[in-house]
């Protein structure tokens, strides 16, 4: 879940068409950069901004967004804004898995996870498990 609602980012964004994202960072103690990036993405999207409608990314859609990336010389950030992706940091993430041809070893869906029937407290891991 994000750490800021929808309704914030989208009026943090707005503002920012008018005020500088140093001052907006102050007034609202978020860096300047998120501030940038929420100001990026409602340029692209407007009001539908930060719905990130296609939450879980498949394997086959996480490698599409990076191969349109490629193919297109967007950056990291304006692709991740493009996706309307929560951040670029996940696209980073994604891409450096691309990169390292582990593109199989991307995080695995949350709905995809097994359920385990107890998690076991950090007391009774081996430290195998608890690296």
């Amino acid at each position: 879940m994000s750490t800021y609602s929808r309704e914030f980012k989208l009026e943090v964004a707005a503002q920012a068409n008018t005020q500088s994202s140093r001052l907006l960072s102050k007034q609202f103690n978020v860096s300047s950069r998120q501030i940038r990036y929420w100001c990026l993405v409602f340029r692209i999207h407007g009001e539908h901004a930060f719905l990130h409608k296609q939450k879980p990314y498949t394997k086959e859609a996480r490698l599409e967004i990076i191969q349109r990336m490629e193919c297109a010389g967007w950056s990291l950030t304006y692709t991740s804004a493009f996706f309307d992706l929560s951040s670029p940091g996940m696209l980073s993430e994604w891409f450096c898995a691309y990169n390292s041809g582990k593109l199989t070893h991307l995080k695995p869906l949350r709905a995809n996870m097994p359920k385990s029937a107890k998690a076991k407290s950090s007391k009774d891991m081996t430290e195998k498990e608890l690296r």
